[in-house]
């Protein structure tokens, strides 16, 4: 089995994030979920530390790339991965955005390649 992760999912379609949280529970991560940027930003700085978020690239408020500039400037958050996903065919293969991953195993892969890296910058979860 793989290693549990603290995973910080953020999307404006509480249909998607239900998705997320049953497919990386079941698997045995611990998930936390944000509306928009702007929400998962006040979680990041009020002290909740996931080994990854995973953001939509369209929201309301505070986007998927507005959030992943803000926590790359913020000098406690920056160590954090961020992932933007799309689910804009395009946009995934014109942008650094990543195709949302729709299967468990996929969404299960994508936290524990992002946790690696974290994990490599010192910082565990």
């Amino acid at each position: 089995m793989a290693k549990p992760h603290s995973v910080l999912v953020v999307d404006d379609d509480a249909g998607v994030r239900s998705l997320y949280v049953d497919a990386l529970s079941e698997v045995g991560h611990t998930v936390a979920v944000a509306i928009d940027g702007a929400d998962a930003l006040d979680r990041l700085r009020a002290g909740s530390i996931p080994c990854v978020v995973l953001t939509d690239v369209r929201m309301p408020r505070m986007d998927g790339w507005e959030l992943s500039r803000a926590v790359s400037r913020d000098p406690e958050l920056a160590s954090i991965p961020v992932v933007v996903v799309t689910g804009d065919k395009i946009l995934s293969f014109s942008s650094p955005a990543r195709d949302k991953p729709f299967s468990p195993r996929e969404l299960d892969a994508l936290v524990q390649r992002s946790c690696e890296l974290h994990r490599t910058t010192g910082i565990q979860d």
